[in-house]
């Protein structure tokens, strides 16, 4: 049988290494916490444009942590109809003409953007914009996980902008719901001090 002092002791090592994992853990969540971003005061735009006939989203490959993004809809929504901008995980823009034409149907991503900004089934976004995760474009979703949209709505030069809060590093992909071939993607850079 053990002695007392030997229970002691093992209890005190216990407790000691406890506490020593305890403290690691802490300090591993501050280390994986995400780091607030400072706003750079610079705006970028991505424009939805008509280039030779075809939508596109015409506008830079990388844009700072902290700039502004902006979204214009420079189109004529009542000729084509009006867009989103949904941020979408990369395995989920519908890349295929198969893949496009049932984008609006249940359990594909168009439905679920829809879904994102309070429609269900047919009708006009109720949630505008769709915010998900941090404020800003920080979320890219996917189907049953919401990411960060914008409904142009029907009138001509609809314009929305917000702070890009996604990490340096991240490239976010982005597509219109209601013309699922219309996409792109723009990598989030680090600020320069």
């Amino acid at each position: 049988m053990p002695s007392l002092d030997h229970v002691r002791l093992v209890v005190s090592l216990v407790a000691l290494a406890l506490s020593a994992g305890a403290a690691s853990a802490v300090a591993a969540g501050a280390e994986t916490a995400p780091v607030p971003v400072e706003p750079t005061g610079k705006t970028v735009t991505i424009s939805v444009r008509e280039v030779a006939g075809k939508l596109r989203f015409v506008g830079p490959s990388t844009v700072t942590a902290g700039d502004e993004l902006e979204i214009v809809n420079r189109t004529d929504p009542q000729r084509l109809g009006p867009v989103t901008f949904s941020l979408v995980r990369r395995g989920h823009l519908p890349k295929t003409k198969h893949a496009q034409a049932v984008c609006f149907t249940p359990g594909h991503i168009c439905w679920a953007i829809a879904e994102w900004q309070g429609v269900h089934g047919e009708g006009t976004p109720t949630i505008n914009p769709a915010e998900a995760g941090e404020p800003g474009w920080d979320t890219m979703g996917a189907n049953g996980v919401p990411g960060d949209s914008w409904f142009s709505g029907t009138e001509s030069g609809g314009t929305f902008g917000q702070e890009v809060t996604a990490t340096p590093g991240t490239r976010l992909w982005f597509m219109d719901a209601i013309h699922p071939w219309l996409r792109g993607t723009i990598k989030v850079t680090a600020p320069k001090y």
